[in-house]
Formats: structure tokens, C-alpha cells, sequence
């Protein structure tokens, strides 16, 4: 797993073969840092929405598209950390993708937005951050249930 508490993963950039490599690595993170099934449930809840999205959006026209996962185990404190990367175009999805509306019937409600709600949601804390032509999303989540 390199460093103590740490695990740097590789994600390719096509959605099937990301998410095989994101499930195995996270069995392989929550395994090292001994989280719940819950804990470990809700990041990968989130880390897949993620990552679904830049695969299917950030990175469709992107000549030699780029994503990269960092995890950073608790070591002492409550928080896991991810950070997720790609070089597709730049987009917040906390403030840019639609808000949606849960007072419409499911059928009612446009395409989007849920999984962002979900994030907000199951994290202590979700930014974004536009460096050296990166999009970067730090998430931050309890690791007790």
C-alpha cells in the first residue's frame, strides 16, 4: 500500500475498468485501516459517483485523460481524506451541476444532481479546486460510523 496510511491509485479512464480498480482498491484501504463496513460503504459510495461523472463528462474529449485517486488513513485522527484528480475541463460540482428538487415525484425530477447530494451528505466536508489544469475534489469522512 506504499506510506503508512496512504494509497495512491491509477484509474483508467474507461467506467467499467475504474470502478473494478477503485472496488479492489478500497477493499484493500478499508482492510489496512480496519473501517467498518458502513464507512468503507460510504466512500465508495461517493468516490464511484465521483469518478462515474469525470469518466462520463470531464474526460470524454480529452486527448490523454488523467485520473488519479489519493487516500490518506486516519492515523490518529477520525477523518479519512480522499482527493481526486482528473484533466478534463474545469467543473465544480458543488456549485455547478443542478440542485435538485426532492419535493417533485421521481419521475417528475431532471437527470442529475443526486449524486452530488449524496456526497454532501455522507462527508464531513467536499471542495473543489482548479490547480495547474487539474480539477481536485478533497473529501473528508468520518472513519467511525
Amino acid at each position: 500500500m506504499g506510506e503508512q496510511g496512504r494509497m495512491v491509485v491509477h484509474l483508467p479512464p474507461e467506467l467499467s475498468a475504474a470502478l473494478g480498480v477503485l472496488a479492489e482498491a478500497m477493499e484493500e484501504f478499508a482492510a489496512a485501516e480496519s473501517l467498518s463496513g458502513g464507512v468503507s460503504g460510504k466512500l465508495n459510495l461517493v468516490l464511484d459517483e465521483l469518478i462515474t461523472n469525470s469518466i462520463n463528462y470531464g474526460l470524454q474529449d480529452v486527448a490523454e485523460p488523467r485520473l488519479e485517486l489519493r487516500l490518506a488513513g486516519a492515523e490518529g485522527r477520525d477523518v479519512l481524506e480522499a482527493v481526486l484528480e482528473d484533466n478534463g475541463p474545469a467543473f465544480d460540482p458543488f456549485s455547478e451541476a443542478p440542485v435538485p428538487d426532492t419535493t417533485l415525484e421521481l419521475d417528475e425530477r431532471p437527470i442529475g444532481g443526486l449524486g452530488v447530494m449524496f456526497v454532501k451528505q455522507f462527508t464531513e466536508s467536499a471542495g473543489y479546486e482548479r490547480i495547474d489544469g487539474l480539477n481536485r475534489i478533497t473529501l473528508r469522512i468520518k472513519a467511525g460510523d
